[in-house]
């Protein structure tokens, strides 16, 4: 059907942001479209975009995406290997920042890869966080590295002088706090584990005791959580849990589903991750993270692995369970000496323009 309606006018002046039905790496696009919005007011340029659900379409939408002349992605999108793009110009960003876990190619298996193969070339532009992560994205989604640039990523544009400003942020904690009393007079922890193929080690909150963390540091802290979008694909019944009665039970906050994650990060006094790249973004801020690493042999052994000696270079204290992470709390042992380094190697020079380099390559040829 996409094939059949490219066959009628394309509109020169019209982006589609491919999104998914749950919009759950969505960031990326909205800062996208704020900045088409941006120039419309400031500029004049006349540029329409639509959100596109690649797992919902209807034939409208259909018609509406085969007639724009940019395409801008988020995740893979293998239906592209089939796709008539002549005429289109196809950009991919990613969900993640910069290169901590494995992704794309390297994890295919021979039938995905082959299909890969195909769509690849059709990829005009890969925004990538910094040069020195270029050869890894060149390699994972199979482009010429003179397609892979270090524009960097849409959803860090938020970490401008206004937003870091501390009266910016004291505003916004008055705001939350309005919402989520739990934060009130409290610093906020924000755990925030990526999701395991693992059903037994997927199962997060078998490892991170709440009760014994709000007994032991919940006269200071608030506790907030926000899982991966992918975590629920990788429960069995055996290991699965009602957040939302956890949440309850225990008064702390769910953030799963809370758009801005942005805010989160600014608002959180301490980040606990494991192998997510939501460290690195929140590298940019150079605030503590301890990283909760229960399963780390089986990660490193079974599932996905990393790029780079994970215990080297991460910027955050590595802890095995739950009283260790409760200690380096106490203890503030946050290993920040490595924070300096990592963000260099991830970002190169930081700046909060990605928006504005990705649309001003791609819109203007």
């Amino acid at each position: 059907m996409f094939n059949l309606f490219r066959k009628f006018p394309q509109k020169g002046n019209k982006v589609t942001l491919l999104t998914n039905r749950n919009h759950s790496f969505e960031s990326n696009l909205i800062y996208i479209a704020n900045e088409l919005d941006s120039r419309k007011t400031k500029d004049g340029e006349d540029y329409e975009y639509i959100f596109v659900e690649k797992d919902s379409l209807s034939l409208r939408k259909l018609y509406d995406f085969a007639s724009s002349k940019y395409v801008i992605l988020v995740d893979n999108f293998f239906p592209l290997a089939f796709m008539n793009t002549d005429g289109m110009k196809w950009v991919q960003l990613w969900h993640g920042t910069g290169i901590f876990k494995k992704f794309g190619y390297d994890l295919l298996n021979d039938e995905d890869k082959k299909v890969m193969e195909m769509f690849a070339p059709k990829i005009d532009l890969v925004s990538v966080s910094s040069e020195n992560v270029i050869d890894i994205y060149a390699q994972n989604f199979l482009v010429d590295k003179s397609r892979v640039k270090a524009f960097g990523v849409p959803r860090n544009d938020f970490y401008n002088d206004e937003h870091l400003d501390i009266e910016h942020i004291n505003n916004l904690k008055k705001s939350f706090e309005k919402d989520y009393p739990q934060l009130i007079g409290k610093k906020l922890v924000l755990y925030a584990p990526t999701f395991r193929e693992d059903p037994k080690n997927n199962a997060v909150f078998d490892y991170f005791d709440v009760e014994k963390f709000l007994n032991e540091l919940g006269d200071e802290y608030a506790l907030a959580i926000r899982l991966h979008p992918n975590y629920k694909r990788f429960c069995d019944e055996e290991h699965d849990i009602d957040l939302e009665d956890l949440t309850h039970k225990y008064d702390i906050i769910n953030f799963t589903g809370f758009k801005d994650e942005q805010k989160l990060l600014l608002l959180a006094d301490i980040l606990i991750a494991d192998y997510s790249s939501i460290m690195v973004d929140y590298t940019i801020l150079k605030k503590p993270a301890i990283l909760f690493t229960y399963d780390l042999e089986d990660y490193l052994n079974k599932e996905r692995g990393f790029y780079f000696d994970y215990k080297e270079m991460v910027p955050g204290k590595i802890v095995y369970n739950i009283d260790e992470l409760i200690e380096a709390i106490k203890e503030e042992d946050f290993r920040l000496e490595k924070m300096d380094e990592f963000l260099k190697f991830q970002f190169g020079e930081f700046k909060p323009n990605s928006s504005k380099l990705i649309l001003d390559y791609i819109l203007e040829d």
